[in-house]
């Protein structure tokens, strides 16, 4: 084997090793993004329970209107996200704003790819800090249970 062949070898086993280790690293991302989402839900049931009974058909048709939809969101980053659309779906508009500024560099567009992954569980949050600021309008909540 001549000095070529073993760095052609060499750079195609690299390649590999480099696509397969960032496949572990999205499949990790997505399960803890998807594993945070469900602890927000639950989280979520929680505050409702802390609402008085008289009160909760109300929260529960204000955090309805409230909540977003990961779904939604992770298409957003995908397919807007070099725009920062998916910042705007999520009430940060000031980071919205910076993708929009720095679209034409396509970093954003980089950046936002990445965040597909891990968008799941910034919804989960949002869900639950808007159930806990809804329960704390109705009386219902316990100061320990709102997201800082």
């Amino acid at each position: 084997m001549n000095n070529s062949s073993f760095w052609s070898a060499f750079s195609c086993l690299f390649g590999l090793a480099v696509i397969g280790g960032l496949i572990v690293l999205i499949i990790y991302l997505i399960r803890k993004s998807s594993d945070e989402a469900k602890q927000s839900e639950l989280a979520c049931n929680q505050i409702m329970q802390g609402v008085p009974a008289d009160k909760q058909m109300l929260f529960v048709m204000q955090f309805n209107a409230a909540k977003k939809d990961p779904t939604a969101a992770v298409l957003l980053a995908l397919f807007l996200g070099g725009l920062g659309i998916h910042k705007f779906y999520l009430g940060q508009t000031g980071l919205g704003v910076l993708y929009l500024i720095f679209c034409w560099t396509g970093i954003p567009s980089l950046i936002a790819f990445f965040e597909a992954f891990v968008i799941a569980g910034q919804v989960g949050r949002y869900n639950q800090q808007k159930a806990a600021e809804i329960a704390a309008l109705l009386g219902g909540v316990n100061p320990a249970m709102l997201v800082h």
